[in-house]
């Protein structure tokens, strides 16, 4: 059976806002499938009549496949800020890949991950279905749980996986994430005894980015979280504290992804 997950959502800017009026539940995946698959996603929601949400979300260097009605598609990583307007009522069943996760697919489709980022695909492309009918029935059950075994079975039920470097670019991502202190690629290089260039290399292939763009990407990660969970803060003290040389430049860069500077962002934000 599929666990749910309890961790807090990480990269959905104006998270109380989206918790308070959406419903998000994610789910492990199965054993067989945890090298490949983050969790499953599901949402529901229920806006009034004549009005809409533009939700928007700082993706994490990950493939999506998303079942959505009329709408259905895999979702390459995304290097800016993804955007999205929700009207009426609906629901979405999204697979969110881990960030090696997908390689084995595109492969076999002839696609390289770094010319999908940025881009939306078929999921045709990459799986053999009749996504309407797909949407028709996963859309419409009523347990989480019975929309996962059904997708389970019609994507993932003949896998046979035999790359060791997905399970190894995916363990050196996961430690990215969660060990704020690695600020360069030579971080990398020196933790996991690797050759820069190798890594370059690895990363190119199994996710479709480059290293750098990874560590940057769950640094500003971090500087949401933090944004989002303190009332008072320092930001000369968590530039610093994120590896940034100055102020200024962690400025700039939270300001060209979110569109805001981290002050801006953090005055439009519930507490």
């Amino acid at each position: 059976m599929n666990k749910l997950k309890t961790s807090q959502p990480v990269g959905i800017l104006n998270v109380d806002y989206f918790q308070n009026n959406f419903s998000l539940s994610t789910y492990f995946p199965k054993g067989y499938l945890e090298d490949y698959i983050e969790h499953y996603w599901l949402i529901s929601w229920n806006i009034p009549e004549g009005q809409s949400h533009q939700q928007e979300v700082i993706p994490h260097p990950c493939t999506h496949l998303t079942f959505l009605k009329s709408n259905s598609h895999i979702q390459g990583i995304c290097k800016q800020k993804y955007t999205h307007t929700l009207q009426g009522s609906g629901n979405i069943v999204g697979i969110k890949f881990k960030p090696a996760g997908f390689f084995t697919f595109a492969e076999k489709s002839g696609l390289a991950l770094k010319d999908i980022s940025d881009k939306t695909i078929d999921i045709n492309r990459v799986f053999n279905i009749d996504i309407a009918e797909v949407e028709q029935h996963v859309l419409n059950l009523d347990e989480p749980l019975e929309k996962i075994a059904y997708i389970d079975q019609l994507l993932f039920s003949q896998m046979v996986m035999t790359d060791e470097n997905v399970a190894r670019v995916n363990e050196i991502v996961a430690e990215i994430a969660n060990n704020n202190d690695i600020m360069k690629v030579s971080d990398i290089c020196y933790r996991f005894d690797i050759n820069q260039r190798h890594l370059q290399r690895l990363f190119v292939k199994y996710i479709g980015v480059s290293a750098k763009w990874v560590i940057n990407r769950y640094r500003i990660h971090d500087a949401l979280t933090r944004v989002e969970e303190n009332n008072s803060i320092d930001w000369a003290v968590l530039a610093i504290r994120l590896g940034y040389y100055d102020q200024a430049h962690f400025i700039k860069d939270f300001k060209n992804l979110i569109g805001k500077t981290p002050k801006n962002y953090h005055s439009t934000i519930s507490k």
